[in-house]
């Protein structure tokens, strides 16, 4: 079987959903933050800060391409990781992406004072949601398996393993 990518936008429960998955599938959970913060040594919002967004999201493409040459696992990928469309390429040749389809307010709730979100940190509630917006539509055309439901976790990983 392939990895299973999930995507969605910043506080769509992309990392608790994939620790219940990879409980489930019985692979590996990685989420691919974690793995960016591990391979460079520093935080994220840090890295955006000395280095900029383009050169984080270099590393992102990186670290991406390493996670998929690995034994099968499920990845939790970053809010803006499906927005290069060599990304959305390596997930589809490596597994099946699955859209985590949260609503806006119920994402923005979570993540409006996360100080280690840099992107939600800088930007206004509109700005947020325009990002959402755009993303949106790069989410629904990567993924094979879309979520649109408001669940728990763990109701969520089951019903991704039906659908896969």
């Amino acid at each position: 079987m392939n990895h299973i990518y999930l995507c969605g936008f910043m506080g769509c429960g992309k990392s608790t959903v994939g620790k219940q998955l990879a409980k489930l599938s019985g692979c590996r959970f990685v989420d691919l933050d974690d793995y960016i913060v591990e391979q460079a040594g520093k935080p994220i919002p840090r890295i955006f800060a000395e280095q900029g967004e383009a050169a984080f999201r270099e590393l992102e493409t990186r670290c991406l391409l390493e996670l998929g040459e690995k034994p099968r696992m499920v990845i939790a990928t970053g809010g803006g990781t499906l927005m290069r469309e060599q990304n959305v390429q390596a997930v589809r040749q490596s597994g099946d992406v699955v859209f985590l389809d949260i609503p806006f307010e119920e994402c923005y709730a979570r993540i409006k004072d996360d100080p280690n979100r840099p992107v939600a940190a800088r930007s206004t509630r509109q700005e947020l949601l325009d990002l959402y917006n755009a993303r949106r539509r790069a989410y629904e055309s990567a993924c094979r398996v879309r979520i649109g439901q408001t669940m728990s976790p763990l109701a969520t990983a089951e019903e991704i393993l039906r659908h896969l």
